[in-house]
């Protein structure tokens, strides 16, 4: 099972982590490289068909694998729909692995059996009503006595899945079929997750498995609300338009990034550690995430929630950002140039706060980013802080993110859309709401 600290929801920091002067430079790193990034995401979606997909049920001809201990994440399901897995043959097995996976290797609604001859062919279906189509997959066992995990490719009704906000339960029935003869159909519960619960640490037979790039699927740079906030964004003046990296002078990106900050903080956005799930499952970690129209309207985010919103508004205007993973925390970066060379911390859950008038706080050569008038503001300031903030932390654990420690992590939006992480779309009744309160038709 997850450890404790795995079952810890994702907190904001103490108030000593950033009570710091800010430092006379920003501590600049190399980004994670981008194919190690996209080559780790491919190698834990490889791992979850091999060792992740529990028992629901058995009899004794095979063996229900029904989701993660009976669990069906959404996100999951939504998110790696497109995911482009290495070919079977540049894929690194294990010589001593006694289990074939047949089908979809990143499925998760399976079974298990021993192949009783040689050669035998074999059917296996699956259905569940709402919110798949009946799923098939038909082959050959190649060896007698050998075991299979055999995952149809499931055609799965994903615009039903992104409108799931609550968990319920869901009944999956299984047929299998060997040389010709059909064995007993096997019918188990299990409960499907709301859209909102993201998966991001596993435990299967003693091994723990971080799925966190899942976050990545909460970063909507399509969604409709988040035109709406840059324009209001240029509306305030603080940059008269967003270009990116184009004129390549970094403090024209960190004009930019201020500008959708103080957006932000004129819409009163505010950070709230609320994570309550409804469901909860000690064999599967995972958090309440709340959509980008959702934090936008309700004015409340927390530290997943605010990084996942303003990673959205980045990757819309070009700045590529990341999400910065420590024990019990999650926070931004973003790079700083094109190149992904230089990257810096953000921490979000300072958005919207009330700056403290005798801490004067500001980033070095900050008269180049913004003239005076915006530096005396109180969105100026927390947003100093908050790179303040960000800074210390990544580097205080730049050595344990350079050593891919499984707590210590960077995920590249870029890199999970290289491998085929897909943002959760925007499918809701909800109407955004202007600065005013009033909703925008």
């Amino acid at each position: 099972m997850p450890s404790r600290d795995h079952e810890k929801p994702f907190v904001s920091p103490t108030p000593e982590a950033t009570s710091a002067p800010i430092a006379a430079r920003l501590v600049h790193r190399h980004s994670p490289a981008l194919a190690a990034h996209a080559r780790a995401i491919s190698a834990g979606l490889m791992w979850l068909a091999m060792g992740l997909a529990h028992a629901a049920h058995a009899d004794d001809s095979y063996t229900v694998l029904a989701g993660w201990d009976r669990q069906l994440f959404p996100s999951y399901l939504v998110a790696t729909a497109t995911v482009r897995l290495p070919p079977e043959d540049q894929v690194d097995e294990d010589p001593d692995a006694d289990i074939t996976v047949l089908g979809d290797h990143q499925g998760v609604l399976g079974v298990e059996l021993t192949s009783p001859s040689a050669e035998s062919t074999v059917t296996v279906t699956v259905q569940a009503n709402g919110i798949l189509e009946e799923s098939s997959f038909e082959g050959t066992l190649d060896e007698e006595g050998s075991v299979y995990r055999i995952f149809p490719r499931v055609r799965y009704k994903y615009d039903v899945l992104t409108k799931n906000r609550q968990s319920v339960p869901l009944e999956v029935t299984f047929t299998v079929d060997i040389d010709g003869e059909q064995l007993e159909t096997q019918t188990v519960t299990v409960t499907l997750r709301s859209i909102n619960d993201c998966p991001w640490v596993i435990e299967s037979d003693g091994e723990v498995k971080d799925i966190s790039f899942m976050f990545a699927a909460y970063v909507n740079e399509q969604h409709p609300f988040v035109d709406k906030i840059l324009r209001e964004a240029l509306d305030q003046g603080a940059v008269d338009s967003f270009t990116g990296y184009q004129s390549g002078d970094p403090a024209e990106v960190y004009r930019q990034v201020y500008a959708i900050w103080n957006a932000l903080s004129q819409r009163d956005v505010r950070y709230s550690n609320i994570t309550t799930e409804v469901a909860t499952n000690r064999a599967v970690a995972s958090q309440h995430v709340r959509l980008v129209d959702e934090s936008i309207n309700n004015g409340q985010a927390n530290c997943v929630d605010g990084s996942v919103l303003l990673a959205s508004l980045l990757r819309k205007i070009d700045i590529e950002p990341s999400l910065v993973y420590v024990p019990g925390h999650c926070y931004l970066a973003f790079a700083l140039d094109a190149k992904g060379e230089h990257i810096v911390g953000l921490e979000t859950t300072l958005i919207g706060g009330a700056a403290d008038a005798d801490d004067v706080r500001d980033l070095p050569d900050g008269t180049k980013v913004v003239d005076d008038e915006w530096r005396a503001t109180d969105s100026w300031a927390t947003f100093c802080a908050a790179v303040q903030a960000g800074e210390e932390d990544m580097a205080k654990n730049a050595e344990k993110f350079n050593q891919d420690d499984p707590e210590f992590q960077i995920v590249s939006i870029k890199a999970a859309r290289a491998v085929g992480i897909l943002p959760i779309a925007f499918d809701s009744s909800n109407t955004f709401k202007a600065v005013s309160g009033e909703a925008d038709e």
